[in-house]
């Protein structure tokens, strides 16, 4: 049982790790172009926590990341990130429980299944308001995608660093889940 402080340590810890990276995405990042695309770093955000911690804390920690994202960002619609980041954090949650181990594989995969909810909604929506955009969608979705997976290779160790410091005592847990 973790007590009162240690989980309060542990979600200012990922909360620390999230604005490093929206501090680096809202900086750095929008100066940078690939492809005609700046990289999109938030479904990241979203799902690679969610890897580690699982499906309910994962969809939890994603619904307050997508608040914070619609406070931030313009959206087609308003809470846009609210109700599509939970989702995504439930997804990627449920992914490393029952199919991938958390770890590179499972935030790529989650990375995929991130972007398809967040770029197939953003279609959608298009497509509502009368405008055929599926295929210049999906287009973008898949260079946003191409431009945000090497980032996961970053993602990955600095979220895995905090699941391990405030889990220290879970590793055998983990372990024997992963061996499964």
């Amino acid at each position: 049982m973790i007590a009162r402080n240690e989980t309060i340590f542990k979600w200012l810890l990922y909360a620390a790790a999230t604005a490093l990276c929206l501090l680096v995405q809202g900086g750095l990042l929008q100066r940078l172009e690939f492809w005609g695309v700046i990289p999109f770093l938030y479904p990241l955000l979203a799902a690679i926590p969610a890897t580690f911690e699982g499906p309910l804390a994962g969809s939890i920690f994603s619904l307050i990341l997508g608040l914070l994202c619609d406070l931030l960002l313009p959206g087609p619609i308003p809470c846009f990130y609210t109700l599509v980041f939970p989702l995504v954090g439930l997804c990627a949650g449920l992914l490393s429980q029952s199919w991938l181990p958390a770890g590179f594989l499972c935030s790529a995969v989650s990375a995929v299944v991130a972007f398809a909810l967040t770029d197939g909604f953003h279609c959608l929506l298009l497509w509502m308001l009368g405008k055929a955009a599926w295929r210049t969608g999906a287009m973008l979705a898949l260079r946003e995608f191409c431009i945000a997976l090497p980032f996961t290779f970053l993602l990955t160790p600095l979220y895995r660093s905090v699941f391990w410091k405030t889990h220290a005592d879970d590793r055998s847990l983990f372990d024997r889940r992963r061996s499964l």
